[in-house]
């Protein structure tokens, strides 16, 4: 299932290519209230190259997008679909943040209105031809701002919807690990049967013999833990190592030490081994186990192992000895994150939040011209 887009969490990413005369022959895309109010035509577009340009990264072939299929939909409506219901969201976002007596700070005036001007300075001119003039584009970055401002008006401290200090705990210490690793990549001693193994020595040289597999390396480090060693100690030498031989502290091909930095865990590592003498934090890992980024068998089994547990993780290029420490003994790692788990808790509650505003929106009148001129076929033709 394709995961909602929301205006209001979403930046709208344009690719332009420009060539022929300005567009924009309507001025707006909806209608609402007694008085006639308007969206103008310029937010439409904005919302159509933001569904466009999602509608590339869901379509088995970015290079023929409109041949795709997304959702059980051709992507030319889902296309359509998208950047129409964004731009309800738009106008919902906006009559909410009224209702709710709302406004934007001066800071956030100051910065969207700085924002434009750099923008307008370089690009203003593309934006015109495309059919965006300088009040639609101040427009949208005014409602991201809004968006922004609804989300911390009902979650977040003080806000009705506010999660607990109970609930954050909980959410951080089920969905979180802190870890310290060293990785050992794969080598083709890893890969030799035991026949090939055999072969493979008797036609070493005198005295020579095979490199030791990533998985020996492993055994040998987990060894070490487990004898009392710190882990912190076995990263220090494999860095010092490194270099030694290339000069640097750049990880070498053959095997690397990792404090999460390795296969995109979060929090990297620190700047130079001597840091890490009076700093061994700087080589934690604090993993969160539904990031895909990081390989899915390193996340299950931090999640499995208990804290001062050491064992061996197998992925497919290697093999990370892991190290499992106590995710927060002070509290201070929840109370610096609340903000970053606050989106993670709360995030998929405001799109619904949103999506019931634009269910209950006053009577819309959509401009048909607006629609037939700012089809995908054009976007695609200007994308491309």
């Amino acid at each position: 299932m394709i995961k909602k887009l929301t205006a209001g969490l979403l930046a709208a990413a344009m690719t332009v290519g420009l060539s022929g005369c300005t567009l924009g022959t309507t001025s707006w895309i909806l209608r609402y209230g007694e008085d006639n109010a308007e969206v103008p035509t310029g937010i439409y577009v904005q919302n159509m190259y933001t569904a466009y340009q999602a509608a590339t990264r869901y379509v088995e072939d970015s290079s023929n997008v409109l041949g795709g299929e997304i959702d059980g939909r051709s992507a030319d409506q889902w296309i359509r679909d998208t950047a129409l219901n964004l731009t309800k969201q738009y106008l919902a976002v906006n009559l909410k943040f009224d209702e709710e007596g709302l406004t934007l700070t001066e800071a956030e005036n100051t910065n969207i209105q700085t924002l434009v001007d750099t923008v307008w300075n370089l690009y203003g001119e593309s934006y015109t031809l495309l059919g965006i003039n300088r009040d639609s584009y101040q427009k949208m970055q005014e409602y991201s701002a809004k968006a922004s401002d609804l989300f911390q008006h009902y979650y977040g401290e003080g806000g009705e919807l506010a999660p607990t200090d109970e609930e954050y705990s909980t959410y951080f210490t089920e969905n979180y690990d802190r870890t310290q690793a060293v990785y050992y990549a794969k080598n083709d001693v890893d890969s030799m049967t035991d026949e090939e193994r055999a072969e493979a020595e008797a036609a070493l040289a005198e005295g020579e013999t095979l490199p030791e597999s990533g998985r020996e390396q492993a055994d040998a480090a987990l060894s070490r833990i487990q004898n009392g060693e710190d882990i912190v100690t076995i990263l220090q030498e494999i860095e010092a190592e490194q270099a030694a031989e290339s000069g640097s502290t750049d990880e070498t091909a053959d095997n690397s030490s990792s404090s999460a930095a390795d296969d995109a865990a979060d929090d990297t590592g620190s700047d130079s081994a001597a840091d890490t003498e009076t700093d061994p934090s700087q080589y934690d890992n604090l993993v969160n186990v539904n990031d895909t980024s990081v390989p899915e068998a390193y996340r299950t089994a931090s999640h499995e192992m208990a804290v001062g547990e050491s064992r061996i993780v197998e992925t497919d290029s290697g093999y990370y000895v892991v190290y499992k420490l106590e995710l927060d003994p002070d509290g201070s790692e929840l109370e610096s994150r609340k903000a970053s788990l606050l989106q993670e808790m709360k995030g998929d509650e405001y799109n619904d939040m949103i999506a019931q505003w634009v269910e209950e929106l006053p009577e819309v009148t959509v401009n048909e011209a607006t629609v037939e001129e700012f089809s995908p076929e054009l976007i695609d033709s200007r994308s491309n």
